[in-house]
């Protein structure tokens, strides 16, 4: 083809995207890649979400919302709601949902709707995460440590106050405007003497009026980079009195004489802490599922170059994006297993203490872990898929914007992560330690009680990429890395002449590092076990060859990332990096073939992904014109035109 013909065809190109009426080659390209799957799309629905009942459920949730106008959005897109707009919209959401919980009779169906309305309104998720009822409006005072609770015998009440300005409790959703209790976390003080913290009732806000209850001193944080839909405000309290009883007794108590008695464990008030840090597993599974979808069906819709190819064809595109598809997956199955788990060890809070109290520490690491790592993974999917959007992705109404910004608040920043993954880190060592000392060790670290003969072998026997298939066999890499951090770091803390303290610091990046491949060491440990559990299913027997594909290229993915260390170990060579380096390019080529069967399999409308540019149809280019078309003062002329632009 000549220069000539080659110009005269982009500017044809160019022509069809910026025109009002575009040469539509969407709806056909999506129809094209949807018959590349090799799997049922709807089995592998029903997997995604636990279940056939579950994922039926689940539709009708959605039409419930699509048809009920206190819970669907206004006319308009959400994000071109005001925030004052957006918090009122949201109580009236959370308030119709409640509405509903009373009449809708299939509990299933109500379970449903919260995960909906949860995928919907990420404002609405995280205020009913805290609430159940609207009897009560809660917010949680978690880090109050300096906040004191002083027993007073002749009242029988605690005195709740806040004695310096660092214990002000800055950013707690609900305490802005809304929230009438607060659950407040606070230093126990009885004769003068320290017992501890504990969890105390504290009243905010009056339940008619919504003023402030005496000696309570609370207001909004204002904008925000995202979740407007919540009123996060802060706290300060001067002497408030609260009855004895408001002090939650379950493991510790108090009783009207001033009496103290200890719970069995004081790292069981903290209990409550790991089901939270476990929620980032759904909620990466949410926001990114969103986000990848959106962004697969641009980038096979989306055509670019001379020859006008999907920009999905190319490999710097699908190499950003497979790896993040396959963590969706391998998230979503070993988010169900691990919250099984833990719904099984609260149970025995009711019935023996003492088995719930041993499980504590191995679930705490693990959750301190994920909590980090994930929403570190997250961050990373996020920005993969803004880059994959280019320009697009800075407007709101494709929804990237909003979803980087709920993103940042759900993961509460990085230096929060940073301290978690440290006592995962601990947890590690410490285990070492009892290994190393002859004593066995169970749960998450049960791999390290082989660690000397995971450590004898000091190389890879890697010499085909097709043992790359093989997730044992990717594992036992995996575990040899993590392992092999384990007994250097031990070396070196032990070795160090500094003090702890200072040791622990000249060590702290690789700490955190360790903390790190132990997690992603468990979340493909886990996998395992859950392809395992789906293989006796008649139903997703036949899921397994692609999945199987998903978490190989989890695996290799991660590899991939630390091949730096691997080698500085010389546990593998040159010729072995180039096998894994090809084969983690070929597996993505693999999985991009079929990737819109596989966005498709997670079956989120397109009114819950708010993205015209991810529209199923594949209309992309009409959905976002109208969108514009729709948005306020979209044509006009401005209010500042006759006082600035007429004269300029």
């Amino acid at each position: 083809m000549s220069k000539k013909n080659i110009a005269l065809n982009r500017l044809s190109a160019i022509q069809n995207h910026i025109s009002n009426q575009p040469q539509q080659t969407g709806p056909i390209d999506l129809a094209r890649e949807r018959e590349n799957a090799s799997f049922n799309v709807k089995h592998m629905n029903w997997l995604f979400w636990g279940g056939k009942e579950f994922a039926e459920a689940l539709q009708d949730a959605y039409l419930i919302i699509q048809r009920d106008p206190d819970l669907y959005f206004p006319g308009g897109h959400p994000y071109d709601l005001t925030r004052p707009e957006e918090r009122e919209v949201t109580m009236k959401q959370i308030f119709r949902y409640i509405q509903l919980k009373k009449s809708l009779k299939d509990p299933l169906l109500f379970k449903a709707l919260g995960v909906a309305m949860g995928m919907y309104s990420e404002s609405f998720n995280m205020k009913v995460y805290v609430n159940d009822s609207l009897d009560v409006l809660l917010c949680s005072f978690l880090r109050g440590l300096e906040t004191t609770a002083t027993y007073d015998r002749e009242t029988d009440e605690f005195i709740i106050h806040s004695p310096t300005l660092t214990s002000t409790k800055i950013w707690i959703g609900m305490a802005g405007q809304t929230a009438t209790h607060s659950i407040a976390l606070c230093q126990t003080i009885i004769d003068g003497k320290k017992w501890g913290t504990n969890w105390f009732i504290v009243p905010l806000r009056d339940q008619k009026t919504g003023k402030l209850m005496s000696g309570v001193t609370a207001g909004d944080v204002g904008a925000k980079y995202g979740r407007n839909g919540i009123d996060n405000g802060w706290i300060q309290y001067s002497h408030v009195r609260v009855p004895r009883t408001n002090m939650m007794m379950k493991w510790a108590k108090v009783n009207k004489g001033g009496e103290y008695t200890t719970s069995a464990n004081p790292a069981v008030s903290y209990s409550v802490l790991i089901g939270e840090r476990l929620t980032v597993l759904t909620e990466a599974v949410g926001t990114c599922g969103q986000v990848l979808t959106i962004a697969c069906r641009y980038g096979c819709v989306r055509r670019q170059g001379a020859n006008e190819e999907q920009i999905m064809d190319y490999q710097s595109h699908y190499v950003r994006l497979m790896p993040c598809v396959a963590g969706i997956y391998v998230i979503s199955i070993i988010t169900r297993m691990i919250m099984s788990k833990w719904d099984g060890i609260m149970k025995l809070a009711q019935t023996s203490q003492e088995e719930f109290l041993s499980y504590l520490p191995d679930v705490h690491a693990i959750s301190s872990g994920l909590k980090a790592t994930i929403s570190w993974w997250g961050c990373e999917v996020l920005e993969r898929v803004r880059r994959s959007l280019g320009g697009y992705a800075y407007s709101s109404y494709n929804a990237i914007g909003g979803a980087i910004r709920d993103w940042g608040v759900v993961t509460t920043g990085g230096g929060d992560n940073f301290v978690l993954i440290q006592q995962t880190a601990r947890y590690l060592l410490g285990s070492f330690k009892q290994v190393s000392h002859g004593k066995r060790v169970t749960g998450s670290v049960e791999f390290l009680n082989d660690i000397q003969q995971t450590l004898s072998s000091t190389k890879s026997n890697l010499s085909d990429e097709r043992q790359l298939l093989n997730l044992d066999f990717t594992l036992e890499m995996y575990t040899w890395l993590c392992s092999k951090k384990i007994n250097v770091l031990a070396a070196s803390l032990d070795s160090s002449t500094s003090g702890e303290e200072t040791a622990w610091n000249d060590n702290q990046v690789d700490l955190i590092k360790l903390g790190e491949l132990y997690s992603y060491r468990y979340t493909l440990s886990e996998y395992i076990k859950g392809l395992k559990e789906c293989s006796t299913n008649s139903e997703f027997k036949e899921l397994i060859p692609i999945l199987t594909k998903l978490g190989s290229l989890w695996a290799i993915n991660l590899i991939n990332d630390s091949l730096n260390l691997f080698l500085e170990e010389e546990y593998l060579n040159g010729e072995q990096v180039k096998i894994i380096k090809k084969f983690y390019l070929k597996l993505c080529k693999e999985i991009r073939k079929e990737c819109i069967p596989l966005v498709d399999s997670w079956g989120f409308p397109d009114f819950i992904l708010k993205a015209p540019l991810g529209k199923y149809d594949g209309d992309v280019y009409t959905a976002y014109l109208e969108t514009l078309k729709a948005a306020p003062n979209c044509i006009g002329i401005p209010s500042y035109w006759e006082k600035y632009v007429k004269n300029f």
